[in-house]
């Protein structure tokens, strides 16, 4: 029951800790009624629909698997309006058979009678391979940064540079790398408990094929560089 004493954002806070709850336990219509009875605008990885409420039913009725396992991470919830709120976060996904993938989350919300319900939804799958944690620090400030980065068998990431100087430690699994003159370079391998340090500005690739555990020191902020000139990005 929807309890008019509670902060909208606390409402919100209530409502995704039961949506992730009825996502575990399988319970299919309590999710179907989640969402908007106009229907909601379904978007992700580059697509964009409206989904009819009857449709969205169906299909958690009839063709959703539960999942293995499932958890909210970071969200924050933006009230836009007594009637209208943002959530932005992130969730864990696990099938019932496979590895656990990362998304990132972003939907809006309105206030209807029976409390709220969601309009628009964006679930987006992380491909690159990889996550990244802060440790200490931050990216942005001047001043030494610290982060972990866990990457899948297979995650790779093409020729780049950065900045500043990367000190690497692999906690777990084991890290390839091909560093500097990458015409000529030769493939390095770092075992658990190896320490290496990436110089400035010095082009490399890197790609794991088991899942590995890193932790990254460096003093920020610095830029990444991609080798392609037309798609520069910063990180």
């Amino acid at each position: 029951m929807h309890n008019s004493a509670l902060t909208p954002e606390r409402e919100l806070k209530d409502f995704y800790d039961a949506y992730g709850e009825d996502l575990r336990l399988g319970r299919r219509e309590a999710i179907a009624d989640r969402y908007d009875s106009r229907g909601y605008y379904r978007a992700g990885n580059g697509a964009k629909f409206l989904l009819t409420f009857e449709d969205s039913k169906k299909h958690y009725m009839t063709r959703w698997t539960p999942p293995k396992a499932f958890e909210w991470k970071n969200l924050t919830f933006e009230v836009l309006s007594p009637e209208s709120a943002a959530v932005v976060g992130l969730f864990t996904y696990q099938g019932p058979s496979g590895p656990t993938d990362t998304f990132s989350y972003t939907a809006v919300l309105n206030k209807q009678p029976g409390g709220w319900r969601i309009r628009i939804e964006d679930e987006s799958f992380n491909n690159v391979g990889y996550t990244t944690t802060p440790i200490a620090g931050d990216r942005n400030t001047p001043g030494p940064f610290k982060y972990s980065l866990t990457a899948q068998p297979g995650a790779a990431i093409s020729a780049h540079k950065h900045t500043a100087d990367m000190k690497i430690t692999v906690k777990s699994g084991r890290k390839f790398i091909l560093l500097g003159d990458l015409d000529n370079a030769k493939v390095q391998r770092f075992e658990a408990g190896s320490t290496f340090v990436i110089p400035a500005n010095t082009w490399h690739v890197e790609w794991w094929e088991t899942e590995t555990v890193e932790e990254i020191e460096m003093i920020a902020p610095t830029t990444t560089v991609r080798a392609i000139p037309s798609s520069p990005r910063t990180r």
